[in-house]
C-alpha cells in the first residue's frame, strides 16, 4: 500500500478511534454523565430552567427531556452503535460467504429460484422487515422478561440475518462466473475436489474483495439503524420514564435507553424534532460523519486491493509493447542461417 493511500486512511480512522476512545473513557471520568437534572436555580435558589435545555443552559448541546447532558450521551454511546455495525458485518460477511459457496455448487434449477428470490426481496423496505420480526419481543422486553443485553444481542443477529441471502446470492453470483475460468476448468479436468477449488482459487480470489466488501457493510448497517431509529425501534430497547420531570403523560411519554446508541437516541427525541431539533439532528450528523469516515475506508482499501491490479497490467504491457519485433510479410517464409 503507497502512502498517499495510508495517508487517506489516516485521518478517518482517527475519527473512529477517537469516537472509540473517548467513548470508553467518558463513563470513567465522569460517572455521572447520565446524571437527571430536575431544573436549574440561579444564587437566589429561583428555577430558571427546566429539561430540555438549551446549549446555553447546558453547554455544549443542550440536554434531553430528562435534564441529562446530551453531548456526554452521545459520546458514551458510540461505541455501541460503532460495535453494533461491526457484529452486523461480521455475521453478514461470514455466514453471507458460507451461503455463497453452497449457492455455487447448487444446480442451476435452485439457483434460477434463489436468484429471482433475492432479487425480489431486495424492494422490500428492510427497516419494515425487521421491525416487523423484531416487534414481538418488544412486549417481552417491556414486561422486564427480556433483559436489555439479551434483546440487544437478538436485535443485532436479527438484522443482520434479513440481508444474508441476498449478500450470498451477489457473491454466488460472483462466484458461478470466477468457476468458468480456464484454469479452474483444468483443475476440474485434472479431478480437483470441491474443497481444493474452495481452497485454492475462490478464498483467495474473493479474500481481498471480502475486505473492502465488509467495510460497505458497516456502512448499510449503520444506514439501517438510523432508519430503525427514525421508526421508535433503538438498539437494547426503551423504558418509558415514570421518573420523567412533571406529571406522567401517557400521550406523551418520556423515553430513556441503557445503552444511549446513536439510534435510540433519534428514537427517544423523534418527537421533539420541531421543537429542540439539535436532538435528532445532531445524531443524524455524526452517523454521517461516521458513514462518511467508513466509505473513505472503503474507497482506499479498494484502490489498494482490487483497482490496483489494473495500473500494473496496462504497466507492464506498455514496456514489453516496444519490445515487439515487427516482421515484414516477405520475412515470413525467409530462412535466416
Amino acid at each position: 500500500m503507497s502512502r498517499s493511500l495510508i495517508k487517506r486512511m489516516t485521518f478517518p480512522v482517527l475519527i473512529i478511534v477517537g469516537l472509540l476512545a473517548t467513548s470508553f473513557l467518558i463513563p470513567v471520568v465522569n460517572p455521572d454523565y447520565d446524571k437527571i437534572t430536575q431544573y436549574m436555580m440561579d444564587e437566589n435558589n429561583k428555577v430558571t430552567a427546566a429539561p430540555p435545555f438549551t446549549p446555553e443552559e447546558m453547554p455544549l448541546l443542550g440536554s434531553d427531556r430528562l435534564g441529562r447532558n446530551f453531548l456526554l450521551l452521545l459520546i458514551a454511546g458510540a461505541k455501541f452503535t460503532i460495535f453494533a455495525a461491526l457484529f452486523i458485518a461480521a455475521l453478514r460477511m461470514i455466514f453471507g460467504f458460507g451461503f455463497a459457496l453452497l449457492y455455487t455448487f447448487l444446480p442451476g434449477s435452485f439457483t434460477r429460484i434463489l436468484k429471482g428470490l433475492g432479487e425480489a426481496f431486495q424492494y422490500l423496505p428492510l427497516a419494515i422487515v425487521v421491525f416487523g420480526l423484531l416487534a414481538p419481543l418488544e412486549g417481552a422486553f417491556q414486561g422486564d422478561a427480556l433483559p436489555s443485553g439479551r434483546y440487544f444481542f437478538i436485535q443485532l443477529v436479527g438484522i443482520a440475518a434479513i440481508t444474508i441471502p441476498s449478500l450470498g446470492i451477489y457473491l454466488g453470483e460472483e462466484m458461478k462466473l470466477f468457476m468458468k475460468q480456464e484454469f479452474v476448468d483444468v483443475s476440474k479436468s485434472m479431478g480437483a475436489s470441491r474443497f481444493h477449488l474452495v481452497k485454492k482459487h475462490l478464498v483467495p480470489q474473493f479474500l481481498r474483495h471480502s475486505i473492502v466488501l465488509f467495510s460497505e457493510q458497516v456502512s448499510q448497517a449503520l444506514s439501517l439503524l438510523i432508519q430503525l431509529g427514525i421508526i421508535l425501534m433503538a438498539l437494547g430497547g426503551m423504558k418509558v420514564a415514570e421518573f420523567a420531570i412533571g406529571p406522567f403523560e401517557p400521550s406523551n411519554p418520556v423515553y430513556f435507553s441503557e445503552t444511549n446508541e446513536w439510534a435510540a437516541t433519534i428514537s427517544m427525541n423523534i418527537q421533539q424534532v420541531f421543537s429542540t431539533p439539535l436532538l435528532v439532528v445532531v445524531p443524524l450528523i455524526l452517523f454521517s460523519i461516521l458513514i462518511l469516515s467508513i466509505n473513505s475506508i472503503s474507497s482506499t482499501l479498494k484502490r489498494a486491493l482490487i483497482d490496483s491490479d489494473l495500473p500494473v497490467k496496462q504497466k507492464v504491457k506498455a514496456e514489453e509493447k516496444p519490445k515487439e519485433r515487427v516482421v515484414r510479410s516477405e520475412e515470413l517464409f525467409t530462412f535466416k542461417g
